[in-house]
């Protein structure tokens, strides 16, 4: 399973970095949409959530901060 969360760790830092800004128009608001969608979904796992700070290590500062939010978000009584 620590597979599968590093390539969507990997999967969702991209797209972070190549479709994510604070101004977007509506289309790329759309398509960011499903990726925010699905990192949502995920740090709501608590095998996901649990393995988040082990797997950040290394990546983007700016997406570690994202995701982190996210996290925090989704499950505001286990911050990370």
């Amino acid at each position: 399973m620590l597979i599968i969360f590093d390539m969507l760790i990997s999967l969702f830092e991209r797209a972070y970095l190549v479709a994510y800004k604070p101004d977007m128009s509506d289309t790329e608001a759309r398509r960011w949409n499903s990726w925010d969608d699905s990192m949502r979904e995920w740090c709501r796992r608590d095998d996901f959530f649990n393995a988040l700070p082990a797997m950040l290590r290394g990546e983007d500062p700016a997406f570690q901060s994202h995701i982190r939010k996210i996290a925090q978000e989704e499950r505001p009584q286990g911050m990370i």
